[in-house]
């Protein structure tokens, strides 16, 4: 539902030309507009009666001017929204419920655009768009972000894949510059970036509806001021027509709960083509599920084609909907084109084989060129013969991999990547890639993404406990991940259990989830129940007391009666929890509790029946890198396919 409204009246008062104090619904959330002394538009923001967002510059650059420059503001015009939309993943629904106001703006020169600002109860957006016809470069934008003092950063550093491990440290004190490969370059935070305030209250600053443009990363400059950069189009770009950039983003809470709680992200992005998807997220041909890898543990041998037999067995054992034919699949050296064999007769072949057993079959490609894994997906022409032949097959899925960029002709390619797969009825799982901007509302087939340092690095290394603490705080706050969870054998547990692991699978929670460990180690341990059953898209997440970010993560999400509470120790000496569960309904239901045990890391006791635990509390002693994880739910029984 949009209603229109009168600016004069929402405001109260007729706004000076150089102010503009635009509220959200209820008032609680404020961007300030404001001309300086030098001419310049600027932005802030209040939540309450406190500052979230102190003035700082806004104006997008194109041709070569700064179009906040010198400005003149107009009256804007007003309209509320309030709708709901179905949501994938961690809610079945988000809510739309926001006040739109339209700002005339007049720049130096003459040049006439308009500042589109969205208020939330939760936060606040704003775009820039320009009308024009014909080509014209976009040399970035002025805009940037000044917090108030006291307040700390969470927040990463690699904006080629978005894989960088998070870390913390005082907004002032965020380094300039950092060493690369042995030289200095400067330092440029990837988004999501989460503020802590000095009073408790929660900042996220990000982008949303990241298309037709380049990706935004924000260089420190000095003071608790960051400045917008788009570090892989530093020469700008071309646009043709009206120039109309993404949301540039901040969501506000007084706790945990609600920055991972928040829609106002999806909510910014434009809902599904009904061309396209007439049946919205909910189209049968989209379905959530999970998969073992054959990369995982095997690297590129595990693609050999006299495997693939046995990998879709073991998954149809471990109750997945799917299995993700990784890297090497597609080369002579893996078998699949041994004898004469033809690679796309051999998909077929294993399609057939998987469908027999419930199993659909995701297959890998990389998009560039020249990685010895067949051709890349750079040309409309590859893109559509590999999407023609995955359907012919009857592959349900693709993996893209190795974007690597968030150039303006990258996140171009990804969008038609999505669209072409949408019409060939696939779902798209992108890796290498940059961070979630709401692409799965307006492009539902987009499964997942990875865009985050996932447990991939534990075969080699390991992850530091602050970032496991981190995560669901900051990147997975933006939008689904593909983060591997769910280790089993020992010898990649690294600094976490066995618990922590499993109950990281329902706190890093991803519509397509893929299990990391060697298939065989689920099917012979005591976790098979739990990875047969555990659900990948929830009606109903939340944050519970006790969470503190980079150390302690307790979270519960409910799927139809079905809770499942996990909690993580991120720290490395061990602490003691008490979970008060009395909320969750105990009619009929069985509680599971896994416990870390004595002795070796993936040590796990268990405690399973009807009723609750007295009084609806659980407690436990959690190791360093431990974990906690509870499920109350009616009696499941296990019903699937069994070799």
């Amino acid at each position: 539902m949009i209603i229109l409204l009168l600016a004069g009246g929402i405001l109260g008062r007729s706004a000076p030309p150089a102010d503009r104090d635009l509220p959200g619904p209820e008032g609680k959330v404020r961007v300030l507009l404001s001309v300086d002394g030098s001419g310049h538009l600027c932005h802030a923001v209040r939540h309450g009666e406190r500052a979230r967002l102190e003035p700082a510059p806004a104006g997008p650059v194109v041709e070569g001017v700064d179009l906040g420059a010198g400005v003149e503001l107009g009256a804007p015009a007003v309209r509320e929204v309030s709708e709901t939309f179905v949501r994938r993943g961690p809610k079945r629904t988000g809510v739309n419920r926001c006040r739109v106001y339209e700002v005339p703006v007049r720049a130096a020169g003459g040049v006439s655009w308009t500042f589109e600002v969205r208020v939330f109860d939760d936060g606040a957006a704003f775009r820039y768009r320009v009308p024009g016809a014909g080509p014209r470069r976009v040399g970035g934008e002025s805009t940037a972000w000044q917090l108030p003092p006291g307040c700390t950063l969470w927040f990463q550093t690699n904006t080629v894949n978005y894989e960088g491990v998070y870390q913390s440290c005082p907004a002032e004190q965020v380094p300039r510059e950092q060493e690369v490969r042995k030289a200095r370059r400067p330092v440029h935070l990837g988004p999501p970036v989460t503020v802590a305030y000095p009073d408790g209250g929660y900042g996220l600053i990000t982008e949303a509806g990241l298309f037709g443009y380049s990706g935004l990363t924000l260089r420190p400059a000095g003071g608790a001021r960051f400045q917008a950069a788009f570090e892989d189009d530093p020469g700008g770009w071309t646009v043709e027509g009206t120039v109309q950039s993404p949301w540039r983003v901040i969501l506000l809470s007084g706790d945990l709960n609600g920055l991972v709680t928040s829609d106002v992200i999806p909510a910014l992005a434009d809902p599904p083509d009904p061309a396209l998807f007439p049946e919205g997220p909910e189209a049968p041909w989209i379905r959530p599920g999970k998969a073992p890898c054959t990369w995982m543990v095997f690297g590129n041998d595990g693609a050999r084609w006299d495997r693939q037999r046995w990998f879709v067995d073991t998954a149809a054992a471990m109750g997945c909907e799917y299995l993700l034919v990784d890297a090497g699949w597609r080369t002579e050296r893996w078998g699949w084109m041994k004898e004469g064999g033809d690679v796309w007769a051999r998909a077929a072949e294993l399609c057939r084989y998987a469908a027999e057993r419930g199993v659909g079959i995701v297959l890998w490609h990389a998009f560039p060129e020249g990685r010895n894994d067949g051709p890349g997906l750079t040309t409309i022409e590859a893109r559509e013969e590999f999407f023609r032949r995955c359907r012919e097959a009857g592959v349900r899925g693709v993996k893209i991999d190795f974007f690597d960029s968030e150039s303006r002709a990258v996140v171009e390619a990804c969008e038609d990547l999505l669209r072409r797969a949408a019409r060939h009825r696939l779902m798209v799982n992108f890796h290498g890639t940059h961070k979630p901007t709401g692409e799965d509302r307006t492009w539902p087939n987009e499964i997942t993404r990875e865009g985050i340092r996932e447990q991939e690095y534990v075969l080699w290394g390991s992850l530091p406990l602050a970032h496991y603490g981190a995560l669901p705080f900051t990147r997975m706050a933006a939008g689904h991940a593909d983060f591997l969870p769910g280790f089993v054998q020992g010898r990649h547990l690294k600094n976490t259990t066995g618990v922590f692991q499993m109950a990281s699978v329902v706190v890093f929670s991803s519509p397509f989830l893929c299990w990391p460990d060697h298939p065989q180690a689920y099917l012979d341990g005591p976790w098979l129940p739990f990875v047969r059953t555990v659900p990948t898209v929830w009606d109903e997440t939340r944050v519970l007391p006790g969470s503190a970010i980079g150390e302690m993560v307790v979270m519960a999400r409910r799927r139809d009666r079905a809770w499942y509470v996990a909690a993580l120790n991120c720290r490395a000496e061990p602490r003691a929890v008490e979970l008060d569960l009395s909320w969750i309904d105990r009619e009929g239901m069985e509680w599971t509790v896994w416990r870390d045990a004595p002795g070796a890391p993936g040590a796990v006791r268990v405690e399973s029946g009807l009723g609750a635990p007295e009084g609806g509390r659980v407690s436990a002693e959690l190791k360093a890198g431990g974990g906690l994880l509870v499920r109350a739910a009616p009696p499941v029984r296990y019903s699937g396919w069994k070799p």
